[in-house]
């Protein structure tokens, strides 16, 4: 990638307190011909590419490149997130060891963004996009949803990430079966609840192979099946020897799949996915952590559909002073006429705060997220 031709571009050698490893570039780095080597916010992942930086990087100063085929740098927190679905895809279905660590990474970086940009249009896409493969869209939303709630509980830029890139790969030791478990119609046969049982232990195997040597990224696959009380597996281990970030995948890998829906089941309304999480997961992860996974979130996250106290049917649109009163955005009239442009109202209103959760699709109401967020939800 180069500036455009002629463009008058001034450039600096960034400085090697600027770069570390386990964080994310503080800004574009180029090399001195003007060929991007990174993008702002990836991870640096390795020793080899801090040395690289180290030594050519630069960054350049004036108008932005022309060519933007390795990765648009205005893309809305929107188009990041779906970008990164697409970047997800390619990787399992191109998977090469060479630069593994370093693609996933730049996925984290890219969620990472979108989260930091707009935390909340992030976490409506874990309700409102539940298009394209189950798997991969499982995945990000995962992930989406451990880094914001990561933040919450202040874990360091380097727990963060890992975390991030555990979500993104946690079932890479299962990642074809999982495609086939999604449309599952009778019990698993043998072999399949072996491979299952087994998937946490041959992905660390994977990522071994494929050059990740991050020691928390690797514990976090290793153990995210594992609950605190002793039930889960590999190895059914206790909450001694489970890390915070680990605890915090637990629950964000429940909460999505149960808000998802299945071949098998529906999916559960963002509330009573959270009860039952509190209620079943909070019995053995310890309570408080629970307890905050829950109040980050909110009672009701964004993207839930809602009837109001005056009748209409709304959309969350943001998070709330506190769990119970989000601002919305009504889709209908008080009496159920649909309307064209979404009317903004806020919770902390009587008559515009939440009265129960609804089904949108059960009542056939459909809203694009760019009507919600403006401009952050082009994708």
């Amino acid at each position: 990638m180069h500036p455009p031709a002629g463009a008058d571009v001034t450039r600096r050698s960034i400085h090697p307190s600027e770069l570390k490893l386990g964080q994310p570039l503080p800004c574009d780095a180029y090399d001195g011909k003007g060929k991007l080597l990174l993008r702002e916010g990836h991870v640096i992942a390795t020793a080899t590419q801090l040395e690289r930086l180290t030594q050519n990087a630069l960054e350049a100063k004036g108008p932005p490149a022309a060519d933007t085929t390795d990765e648009p740098a205005k893309l809305s927190p929107l188009g990041l997130v779906l970008a990164a679905r697409q970047h997800l895809t390619t990787l399992h279905t191109n998977r090469s060891p060479a630069d593994f660590s370093a693609d996933v990474l730049r996925i984290v970086g890219m969620l990472q963004r979108a989260c930091k940009a707009n935390p909340d249009l992030a976490l409506a896409t874990v309700l409102m996009r539940r298009d394209g493969s189950y798997t991969i869209r499982h995945a990000v939303n995962a992930a989406i949803v451990c880094n914001i709630i990561g933040i919450a509980m202040k874990l360091t830029t380097t727990e963060l990430a890992a975390m991030v890139a555990a979500a993104l790969t946690m079932n890479i030791g299962m990642y074809e079966l999982q495609k086939k478990l999604h449309s599952l119609d009778g019990l698993l046969d043998e072999q399949q609840r072996q491979a299952v049982r087994g998937h946490c232990e041959q992905g660390v195997a994977i990522l071994r192979e494929y050059g990740v040597s991050d020691q928390l990224w690797l514990e976090i696959v290793l153990d995210h099946h594992e609950r605190p009380d002793g039930s889960g597996y590999p190895a059914g281990k206790t909450v001694e020897a489970l890390s915070l970030p680990t605890q915090l995948l637990v629950l964000a890998d429940v909460y999505c799949a149960r808000v998802s829906h299945r071949h098998y089941r529906p999916a559960m309304t963002p509330n009573v996915a959270l009860r039952w999480l509190f209620l079943n997961e909070g019995m053995a992860v310890a309570r408080d952590i629970t307890a905050l996974f829950i109040k980050t979130l909110g009672v009701y996250p964004p993207g839930t559909g809602v009837r109001l106290r005056n009748g209409s049917i709304a959309v969350v649109t943001h998070r709330g002073a506190n769990g119970h009163t989000p601002k919305v955005a009504s889709i209908t009239t008080h009496d159920g006429l649909r309307i064209n442009i979404p009317i903004r109202r806020r919770g902390d209103d009587l008559a515009h705060s939440v009265a129960e959760v609804v089904d949108l699709d059960e009542f056939e109401l459909s809203v694009s997220m760019e009507a919600l967020w403006g401009s952050d939800a082009i994708g």
